[in-house]
Parts: structure tokens; C-alpha cells; sequence
């Protein structure tokens, strides 16, 4: 039980976390405005939703119990996730990885920027142990690490290549709204760009749901919602996906179908890769 009244905490807003400990009233949270509630707070989430997980996933995801939503979906999509995830890398070994999860589809000598868009050649990489001539980038904690202990630190999942610049441009400053490009939006925010917010939303959720990181140090719940239904997944981001998963045994789901969220938080409708045939 402990486990479950920490995750209902991350995944509501502040208003709505005393009435949470409530259960047996739980129904009432339909009439607080602005709280996106683990359990049915709307007409769509009381719908229970059949998916059909695709058949290149179906062995990962055969142990994964599907309730309708909320509280139940989050603790079955936690557990799931956390078990999988069954190979630790050291933050050293990040570099045996990364740059295949990071690869141009086009070109695998070069990887993909974050935020920049950037196609790098991969041997760039900023290290006094790096021989080679020319250093442009370096790893970004798309979750700062400055906030992270533990194994979250090497977690792949939360690891980009972004310049090296722009790293420092961005730092350990929250996510916030903008437009166009990545940008800073004041001296406190951090805008990733048009193209790359829905990356950052999923990777916000899979530290939600792996490690209970809070969604409140970084951005909020309903931006990463947002950004989460507007910007859907990517090439790239499914290929990361795969590679992390034979590195460390998992993958994150919100990748795999995005409609998790929608079931999970509520907020806008999010692309729904598992539609039943």
C-alpha cells in the first residue's frame, strides 16, 4: 500500500492529493476542476478501451495486465516496467549504447541531436579520454541529474546526445510552453522545440512511472499531456526504444502507445498504437 498512495501523489495535482486519501470517495474528484485524477474523472476514461498490442510486442507486453485506467492501469504499467528492466548499466557504459539509440536512420555514423535536430558525427563525443579531434556533444538527463540518485542516473531511457551548448543552454531548468524551435523562454524555462516535446513528455512519464520521479520538478502533469498528444512518436524514438530494451531489459511504454497516458492521467486524446482490428 505504501507503493500506491506515493504513485496516486506523483500523478495528481497538489489540490486533489488530501482527497486521494480518500478512496472510498473517490468519485467525488469529478467536481474539483483542473486535477487529472487516477480513477474515472470523465465520461472517457469510464469507457474501458480494448487494445491490441502489436504482434513485434506481444511477448515483451504478454505478462502486462491491462485494466481500464487510472490508479490500476498506473500500478500495472509501473510494475511491469520496473521488472523488465532487468540489465543495471554503469554510467560509463552509456557509451556502448547511446550512440546506436541516438543513430541517424540514415546514416549510422552520424547520430541525431536533441533539441538542435542536429546529425553529428558520433565520434563527437566531449571527453578528455576521446581522442578524436573534434568534441561538439555530450550526454544530456533529459530528467536533470542533479535531481536523480541511484540507478536513474544510467537509466537509457532518460539519456540523450544534444550539442554541448545547448546542454548548458538548457541545464537543470524546467520544461515550459513555447513555440518553433528549442529556446529559452526566461531565465527558468526551458522550451525543447515543436519536434521534440512529445519525446520529452514520454521520457517525464517513463521517470514517473519507473522511478516515482514528480513531474512538478521539471514541468507539469497537464504540459506533458499536451505535448504528449500533439507531437507524436517518432522513428527515432521507436528504434531507441529497441535498442534500450537489449540493453537493459525495458522499454518505455509511453513510446510503444501514447494512449497509456490518456488512460492513466486523462488530458487530451493521445495517439492510441494499439487500436483493436
Amino acid at each position: 500500500m505504501e507503493r500506491l498512495v506515493l504513485n496516486i501523489k506523483n500523478i495528481t495535482t497538489a489540490g486533489c492529493r488530501k482527497v486521494l486519501n480518500f478512496l472510498w470517495l473517490v468519485f467525488l474528484l469529478v467536481s474539483f476542476s483542473g486535477c487529472y485524477s487516477t480513477s474515472s474523472s470523465s465520461s472517457d476514461q469510464n469507457e474501458r478501451v480494448e487494445y491490441q498490442i502489436p504482434a513485434h510486442l506481444a511477448a515483451y507486453y504478454a505478462d502486462l495486465e491491462l485494466p481500464s485506467g487510472g490508479t490500476d492501469l498506473y500500478e500495472a504499467v509501473a510494475v511491469h516496467t520496473i521488472g523488465k528492466h532487468t540489465n543495471f548499466l554503469s554510467y560509463g557504459e552509456r557509451h556502448n549504447f547511446l550512440y546506436d539509440a541516438d543513430a541517424n536512420p540514415e546514416d549510422s555514423g552520424q547520430v541525431i541531436l536533441m533539441y538542435s535536430g542536429e546529425s553529428r558525427d558520433r565520434r563527437e563525443w566531449t571527453s578528455p579520454s576521446n581522442p578524436h579531434p573534434i568534441q561538439s556533444f555530450n550526454t544530456e538527463h533529459v530528467y536533470p541529474q542533479s535531481m536523480l540518485e541511484g540507478g536513474a542516473v544510467n537509466d537509457l531511457h532518460i539519456l540523450r546526445v544534444v550539442d554541448a551548448r545547448v546542454n548548458s543552454q538548457r541545464s537543470n531548468r524546467p520544461f515550459g510552453s513555447g513555440s518553433g524551435g528549442y529556446q529559452l523562454l526566461d531565465d527558468f524555462r526551458f522550451f525543447p522545440g515543436e519536434e521534440w516535446r512529445g519525446d520529452v513528455a514520454r521520457m517525464i512519464m517513463y521517470m514517473n512511472i519507473r522511478y516515482d520521479e514528480p513531474f512538478e520538478d521539471v514541468g507539469t502533469l497537464q504540459l506533458f499531456l499536451e505535448w504528449n498528444a500533439v507531437d507524436p512518436v517518432s522513428e527515432l524514438e521507436e528504434k531507441r526504444n529497441s535498442v534500450i530494451m537489449g540493453a537493459q531489459g525495458n522499454r518505455n511504454p509511453f513510446i510503444d502507445n501514447p494512449h497509456l497516458a490518456t488512460r492513466i492521467w486523462g488530458g487530451p486524446e493521445a495517439e492510441n498504437r494499439w487500436k483493436s482490428q
